[in-house]
C-alpha cells in the first residue's frame, strides 16, 4: 500500500517534520510512503492520502479530489489544528459560519502563491474585503463565547477555528473526504456532536522530537513557540512574566522557530517548560511530547481533554495565575520534577509513540489496496 503524507510546504522544517516521521513509521510497517506537497500528482496516485493539520492548507488537492468521482485515493484528514468547543451554542456557530462564507465569496480558499499571483489576482484586496465584511459576525460570535469561557476573544483569534470547521463541512458535503481523525478528544467530541463521524488518534512521540542528553539544565523556565503575534497565549505569557518578576523568580526564556536538533538541545537545557493555550478548550499536546522525550517538566494550564498524558503524573497542571507558586515550589524540590519527568519519558518511549498512532490510523483506513 502506498501512503502519501500531504503537507502545505514540504521544504519547511516546521511543515514536514511530522509527515516525514510518519512515513518512517509506515516504512517500518512494510508500506511505501512519501511526503507530498499540495497538488503533487503522487498524492492523487496513492492508495491513501493523509492531509495533515487542517484542510485549509490544501486548495489544489481539494479541487482535484472534488472532480474525481472514481479512482481517487482514500482521503484522510488528521486534524491537529483547533476546532470550536463542543458546547458552542447554535446561535454562535451560525454567526461564525456566516463570517466564514465571506472567505468563499472572495475566493480566499483558492491558492494564493506564488507571491506575484497575490498582486495579479487582487489577493490582498480580497483579504481586506473578507476581514472588513466578516468582522461584525465574528465580533458577535465572540460575545456569545464569553459567558462560556469567561474570556474576551479578539475576533482575529477565532477566525481560523471557524475556517477549520467550515472546511470539514464542505469536504464531507462534497463527498471526497472519507475519514476524519482528531488528535484530541475535544476535537473528536465537537465533530461527533455535529454529526461528523470522527476517530481519536493522538499524535505519539517520535525520536525526531528529541531525546534526553543528560546535560546541565541552566534555563529554569522556558517557553516554546512564537511570541510575535498578539493572541491569548502571548498576552497570558506577558502577565505571567510580570508576576514572576514581582516574586523575584527566574524569567521565562522564549524560543521560537526552533526545530530538530536545535530544539532538542534547547529543551535539554530547560528545567520547566511553561505551556499556555491559545484557546481554553483546546489542548496542544505536541509540546508535551517534545518535552517528555527530552526529560523536561511541563507546567501547563488545565484542560478537560482526555489524553494518555495525565496531570499530576506526567505533567503539572495549574491556572496561570497560580503558576508562580507552583514553579517556586518545584524549583525548591527538584526530586518532584524528576519523578514526573521520569513517568512522562517512560510513557512516550513505550506506549504513546508515533508508531502506535500510525498503527491506529492504519486500522481506521482499513486494508484496501493490499
Amino acid at each position: 500500500m502506498f501512503w502519501a503524507m500531504a503537507t502545505n510546504n514540504k521544504s519547511s522544517p516546521h511543515e514536514s517534520e511530522l509527515p516525514a516521521a510518519i512515513c518512517r513509521c509506515l516504512h517500518e510497517m512494510g508500506h511505501r510512503a512519501a511526503v507530498v506537497q499540495d497538488g503533487e500528482p503522487a498524492g492523487l496516485e496513492a492508495d491513501v492520502l493523509v492531509l495533515m493539520v487542517t484542510l485549509g492548507d490544501f486548495p489544489f488537492y481539494r479541487r482535484q479530489l472534488k472532480r474525481r468521482s472514481s479512482g481517487k485515493p482514500s482521503t484522510v484528514l488528521w486534524q491537529t489544528d483547533p476546532l470550536p468547543p463542543h458546547d458552542l451554542s447554535p446561535e454562535a456557530e451560525s454567526l461564525g459560519l456566516k463570517a466564514v462564507r465571506w472567505r468563499e465569496i472572495f475566493k480566499l480558499h483558492q491558492p494564493a502563491s506564488p507571491k506575484w499571483k497575490k498582486y495579479l489576482t487582487g489577493y490582498r484586496f480580497r483579504m481586506w474585503g473578507y476581514k472588513w465584511l466578516a468582522a461584525g459576525h465574528y465580533r458577535a460570535f465572540c460575545k456569545k463565547m464569553k459567558p462560556l469561557h469567561q474570556e474576551d476573544f479578539p475576533w482575529q483569534d477565532i477566525s481560523g477555528v471557524m475556517e477549520n470547521w467550515r472546511d470539514i463541512l464542505i469536504g464531507r458535503k462534497e463527498g471526497w473526504l472519507d475519514h476524519v481523525v482528531a488528535s484530541t478528544n475535544q476535537r473528536r467530541t465537537f465533530l461527533v456532536s455535529r454529526g461528523i463521524p470522527a476517530h481519536f488518534v493522538p499524535v505519539g512521540a517520535d525520536e525526531s522530537m528529541g531525546t534526553n542528553l543528560g546535560v546541565s539544565r541552566d534555563i529554569p523556565l522556558g517557553f516554546l513557540g512564537s511570541t510575535d503575534r498578539k493572541n491569548r497565549r502571548t498576552r497570558t505569557l506577558e502577565k505571567l512574566r510580570k508576576k514572576l518578576r514581582e516574586r523575584n523568580l527566574p524569567d521565562i526564556v522564549a524560543q521560537t522557530a526552533c526545530y530538530g536538533d536545535q530544539r532538542c538541545r534547547w529543551l535539554n537545557r530547560v528545567r520547566i517548560l511553561i505551556n499556555l493555550y491559545n484557546y481554553p478548550w483546546d489542548a496542544a499536546w505536541i509540546r508535551f511530547l517534545m518535552a517528555a522525550r527530552c526529560g523536561t517538566l511541563v507546567v501547563s494550564e488545565a484542560t478537560d481533554d482526555e489524553h494518555p498524558l495525565i496531570p499530576g503524573v506526567h505533567y503539572v497542571s495549574a491556572p496561570w495565575e497560580q503558576m508562580c507558586d507552583v514553579v517556586a515550589e518545584l524549583l525548591k524540590h527538584p526530586e518532584q520534577i524528576d519523578s514526573v519527568t521520569a513517568a512522562a519519558e517512560k510513557l512516550v518511549r513505550e506506549k504513546l509513540t508515533l508508531l502506535n498512532s500510525v498503527k491506529e490510523l492504519h486500522k481506521i483506513v482499513g486494508s484496501q489496496g493490499q
